[in-house]
């Protein structure tokens, strides 16, 4: 589609989800804060869409809005502007990207990197997705996210790769990763390190956690995924 025809389909997904989600989460004074993005979503089809499984750390929603001193949150207010792996590349507190910016180094790759949207499956924050069932409402949140992000991704965004980030996240969404067929890259010891599995014409790669499961996040199989995605990315741009 132009890209008029995308924004306008984006602006309207980011309505909806705005206004989906606020009605949940003030359905009950403990529900949880909601946010979709940790970068922008400006072009349609980019290199690389990077998702979790929801943003963790549990906030009242109540409460973050009086914080930020706001009634409530609209469509321009569902994330980050920039893409919040780059920004904090030297942010020693964070941790969930400093294993990406390991694997995404050469020149292809980064500028997917640097282009990237990064994104939720589950928009509410809780420390586990599961967490969020002990809300009265938790469940609809859990689907209302869920059927959002695939109307997003399939529909709209069209992205020409996925990047899961940690087994749950592609658990949400039904997708399901059979170790037998669809590894691509093993560790020393036979475990997977790198699952991918085409959908709708769309790469879907599957990681370890990149801020647990240390064993597969540094040394030699960090190096190892490293290689993988630096000459993945090479030939894609190669061959288009």
């Amino acid at each position: 589609m132009n890209e008029r025809k995308f924004l306008e389909k984006r602006d309207k997904w980011l309505k909806e989800v705005a206004n989906g989600c606020h009605d949940l989460a003030i359905e009950y004074p403990e529900n949880p804060d909601f946010y979709v993005f940790q970068s922008d979503c400006k072009i349609e089809n980019p290199d690389l869409l990077i998702i979790g499984a929801n943003p963790g750390k549990y906030v009242k929603y109540l409460d973050k809005m009086r914080e930020k001193g706001l009634i409530r949150r609209y469509e321009d207010n569902l994330g980050y502007d920039t893409n919040q792996y780059i920004e904090n590349e030297n942010n020693p507190e964070w941790k969930i990207n400093k294993p990406i910016l390991k694997m995404f180094t050469e020149a292809n790759a980064r500028k997917a990197l640097e282009n990237s949207v990064i994104m939720n499956v589950v928009y509410f924050n809780t420390r586990k997705v599961d967490d969020l069932k002990r809300f009265e409402n938790g469940k609809k949140m859990i689907e209302f996210s869920i059927e959002k992000t695939k109307e997003l991704i399939y529909k709209i965004l069209k992205p020409k790769n996925i990047l899961f980030l940690g087994v749950d996240a592609p658990k949400w969404m039904k997708i399901n990763f059979i170790k037998e067929n669809d590894t691509v890259l093993k560790t020393d010891d036979n475990l997977f390190l790198i699952q991918s599995k085409l959908i709708n014409g769309i790469n879907h790669f599957l990681i370890y956690h990149p801020s647990m499961n240390q064993k597969f996040n540094t040394g030699k199989n960090l190096e190892l995924k490293k290689n993988y995605f630096n000459k993945y990315f090479e030939n894609a741009d190669a061959s288009s």
